[in-house]
């Protein structure tokens, strides 16, 4: 997140030791948790409702894919030729009379 080192927060600290003072120093320093806490409230509702908008999104897309198959009627055909080329084979297999094999002497 931040990238503060130890020299970093000791002088922050420092100067809102001087700046605020001993005395409310607590209650500023409670008080800039609870919008630190507020902030990160904020942030994760953001990214939530953003995942879930993504999700209702892709869901969508979803159905309307199915749909569009459903629509489309080029496998019920492709199920259909195939139907039908079998029952040719089966035709011509029973038209087709197997042959004698006859011995040569």
């Amino acid at each position: 997140m931040l990238d503060i080192g130890w020299q970093e927060f000791t002088l922050v600290a420092f100067i809102l030791l001087i700046i605020v003072g001993p005395k409310d120093l607590p209650k500023v320093l409670k008080s800039i948790f609870k919008f630190i806490d507020k902030i990160k409230n904020y942030a994760y509702d953001f990214k939530s409702s953003v995942s879930e908008m993504n999700d209702e999104l892709e869901l969508s897309e979803l159905r309307k894919d199915v749909l569009e198959i459903k629509k489309d009627n080029t496998i019920l055909e492709a199920k259909k030729t195939v139907i039908e080329a079998e029952n040719e084979f089966k035709n011509l297999k029973k038209t087709i009379k197997p042959r004698k094999k006859t011995k040569n002497k």
